[in-house]
Formats: structure tokens, sequence, C-alpha cells
């Protein structure tokens, strides 16, 4: 009788260890994607001041200062990314696709954030000139803004979007422009909601759990070994 209870207890905690296990090198591996991140979001010291300035970096490799005049096609539609949170309010980052001035390279410009309004029919009204002189920050496309495939929605002369996915286009540079001061507040931009040492600790505590487990079974195996 004991060893149908001891092979019942086996079966039970064997799996629940591989989970915790488990568990442990996903946020392993969760840490290392948000220490990789912080790497690329560092900001580096040069000021790019133009299109070929662009081509000769990489985004991949780190976050960019530029300070550049550029344009944008006015008939190509203003595009509002949905469900962006900023102090609790809800609202949309606003993305255009601009040329600089040497009609070198085209960018994807995330021109800020604004508050959503009272009617889902209907998106903020917001004025941005055909040339202008963009300056931020130069940072990738991270995950959090590729992760729906929903179909954008034709709003008047703008769409509503779910996600970036359909902007990614060939022509464009890696990455995009989190502009600075052309609306009233900035966009927040890709950075990580929890640091890499969160996950370190989340690690520790599955790793512990499925010690503490082997543990137990060790001490019934051996009470039961003693009986038999």
């Amino acid at each position: 009788m004991w060893l149908t209870k001891k092979w019942w207890f086996l079966i039970v905690v064997i799996p629940i260890v591989g989970l915790c296990i488990r568990a442990g090198f996903w946020q392993l591996d969760r840490a290392h994607q948000k220490e990789e991140l912080i790497r690329v979001l560092t900001v580096g010291e040069s000021l790019l001041t133009s299109g070929s300035d662009m081509l000769s970096h990489q985004v991949e490799s780190g976050t960019h200062q530029v300070q550049l005049t550029v344009y944008r096609d006015t008939a190509t539609p203003l595009r509002f990314l949905d469900n962006r949170i900023q102090d609790r309010v809800a609202g949309y980052e606003v993305f255009t696709e601009a040329t600089s001035s040497d009609g070198s390279v085209r960018v994807l410009v995330n021109l800020g954030w604004v508050p959503g309004t009272q009617r889902r029919d209907e998106l903020p009204s917001i004025e941005i000139p055909a040339v202008f002189e963009l300056k931020g920050l130069w940072v990738p496309v991270t995950d959090s803004y590729l992760m729906s495939e929903a179909d954008a929605e034709t709003l008047g002369d703008a769409q509503r979007v779910q996600s970036l996915t359909d902007l990614i286009e060939t022509n464009l540079l890696p990455g995009m422009v989190l502009a600075d001061g052309l609306l009233p507040r900035n966009a927040n931009g890709p950075k990580p909601r929890l640091g890499p040492e969160t996950h370190y600790g989340y690690a520790i505590q599955w790793f512990l759990l499925a010690l503490v487990l082997c543990g137990m079974t060790a001490v019934i195996l051996k009470k039961g070994t003693l009986r038999g």
C-alpha cells in the first residue's frame, strides 16, 4: 500500500519540479533579454545630423541622438497606435514616416503621445507640418510595438492601428525616432517594465521551490525505505 502512495506522490511531484525548473530558466532568459534591451537603449555620445550619419550607424548597436530636417508625405495618413498609457490615461502614440532632407533615408517617427477622445469613432486632432526639425532618440522597435496583427481602421485622414507591424517596411531604416517637442507630450518609447534584477529574483524563487520539493521527496522516500 505504501508503495502505491509513493509512486502516486512521485507522479505528481516530478512534473511540478520540472515546471518549476523550466519557469526558472524562462525567468533567466527574460533577465538576459532585459539586460540586452537596457544595453541597446544606452544613449551614445555622437549626435547624428543627417541621413548619411544615420546610414553609417546601426540602431541595433545602441540608441543614438538625432537632429536633422525631415519632410513627410502629407498624403500618407498619420497612424495612431492604440492603447498607449501615460499616467494611467489611455491614449495614442502617433507615427509618421519621414524622409531626411538629403533624401538618403526614410525613418519611422514617433511624434509623441496624445490622450484618447471619449468617442471611438474619432481620433484626436493634431497638426504636424510637412517639413520639420526632427530632434530626439533613434531607438529599436521592440516587441511591445509588434504584438497585434489587427487591421488598421481609417478614420478621416488618419488611421488607428494596434501594431507597427505593417509600418516596418524594407525601405525604412530599422528602429524609430522618438521625437522631442513635436507634441505636448513625448512618447515613453521602449523601456523594460521590469528590470533584470526582478526576473533574477523570480528565477531564484522558482529554483528554490524546485529544491524544496526535491528535498521533501527525498525525505518521504527515505521514510518509506525505513518503514520497508
